[in-house]
């Protein structure tokens, strides 16, 4: 063979294995680019001082990929794959778990400083007491309001009704005198002012001394209209809940006191009921329809209504610097600053905690900032406190009385209401420390 030969097959070996490397190049610049690169930003504070914290780290779940933060506390990088958790952790503070999807991209987070905790213990059922129990009376109902708790209590259906007044040691402080009408419920605005509610009007509740009077009359549709669906409030903003969708959805905004502008929030929906009645025109035309007169059609009616697609369940609540949104269909809580700018969104970690049935309601007792959700089990209601920086659930006590009514916490005790059984008309009022 000649070298002629030799350079001529060298050079066809060299152009194929160029052409190839190319090839394999090309393959991979395309396949790259059909990546989507996810660019989030934002800022780390301090919750208490609302100062930059430097050098804080930031991982993902199901990734090497890491991050950190400046010396203003500031923050930015590039993923591919959402929605992803992200850990947010650094020295002397607690870790926080936030969910990163399509909400919003530039976010602002707090780290709270950790303070070192004995282990829950959880409260046995012989710390419960009875709050307000009484032969003669039964309680209707009741709220509480700056460490005063109002009851509405009966007897002889309604015919004999009164508003009490007590502090938390049990301690009566004011009573109003028999109302002359029968009462629905009483209600706490988001403003913070206390209503009774007739079925046809709606007084404010005002305390002077000893006495309880209404004052300030108004119709109820008038009132559900204004107050009813206003959940929290801030010195600028009031915020309000707006069912839609057939109550498949709920939609927060806010209202800014002065200016009246509107600023929408978020939306909670129920996408698999949403699914579910699209793909069942009969039963979304019994969703639009009236209440039925017909026996057999009210039957269909109420079991659409009332057990097929009940509205969703959700929650807003102002905990100390955020509004927060519990979006029970999802397992999330959003959390917005107090001029309603969003901040970021954790996992609501229940289904790691189930031994029963999830109640979907949400408490938050007002003094200590903390937030609780219940569990059931054979009737037996078992309360969590809800960590709200990792959405965890800590178990914290085991209720004393079957199927509890009206579940409040308040400065470290929850009340609920108890219909003690083998005497009509004998609901009371209990309390159990957490």
């Amino acid at each position: 063979m000649t070298d002629n030969t030799l350079a001529l097959r060298s050079g066809r070996v060299i152009r194929a294995s160029m052409i190839a490397t190319l090839f394999l190049a090309l393959v991979w610049a395309n396949s790259d680019a059909q990546k989507h690169y996810n660019f989030f930003y934002g800022k780390v504070l301090d919750q208490q001082r609302k100062t930059g914290i430097s050098n804080v780290n930031f991982s993902f779940t199901g990734s090497k990929l890491g991050s950190i933060s400046d010396k203003k506390g500031e923050f930015s990088f590039f993923i591919d794959t959402i929605p992803v958790t992200m850990i947010v952790s650094h020295v002397g503070y607690i870790t926080k778990k936030v969910i990163l999807d399509t909400t919003s991209y530039s976010l602002t987070l707090y780290l709270e400083p950790e303070i070192r905790e004995l282990k829950g213990v959880e409260i046995k059922a012989s710390a419960h007491e009875a709050f307000f129990k009484d032969d003669q009376f039964s309680v209707k109902d009741y709220e509480i309001d700056s460490g005063k708790i109002y009851l509405l209590i009966y007897r002889y259906y309604l015919s004999k009704a009164e508003i009490i007044c007590k502090n938390e040691k049990g301690d009566t402080l004011a009573v109003s005198e028999s109302l002359p009408f029968m009462i629905r419920t009483l209600l706490r605005d988001c403003i913070g002012y206390l209503h009774v509610l007739s079925h046809d009007s709606v007084f404010q509740l005002f305390r002077e001394d000893s006495l309880i009077r209404l004052i300030h009359a108004e119709s109820v549709e008038k009132f559900e209209k204004v107050l009813l669906n206003c959940i929290a409030s801030t010195e600028q903003t009031l915020y309000f809940k707006k069912h839609t969708e057939l109550g498949m959805g709920v939609e927060y905004y806010g209202i800014d006191r002065k200016s009246k502008e509107r600023q929408y929030l978020s939306t909670v929906r129920d996408e698999k009921k949403a699914k579910m009645l699209r793909r069942n025109p009969d039963d979304f035309s019994l969703m639009l329809s009236g209440i039925p007169d017909d026996r057999d059609l009210f039957v269909n009616w109420n079991w659409v209504h009332k057990i097929l697609y009940r509205p969703v369940k959700s929650a807003l609540y102002r905990i100390g610097s955020f509004i927060c949104i519990f979006n029970i269909p999802e397992r999330q809580i959003e959390f917005y600053d107090l001029k309603g700018a969003y901040s970021y969104k954790l996992a609501l970690r229940i289904d790691e905690k189930i031994d029963g049935r999830w109640s979907d309601e949400i408490t938050v007792d007002d003094v200590s900032g903390k937030a609780y959700t219940t569990i059931i089990r054979n009737g037996i209601f078992i309360l969590y406190e809800i960590d709200l920086n990792t959405g965890n659930l800590k178990k914290r006590l085991t209720f004393f009385h079957p199927y509890p009514e009206k579940i409040r916490i308040y400065n470290g005790y929850v009340y609920y209401l108890y219909d003690v059984p083998g005497i009509a008309d004998n609901k009371m009022l209990y309390r159990q420390k957490i």
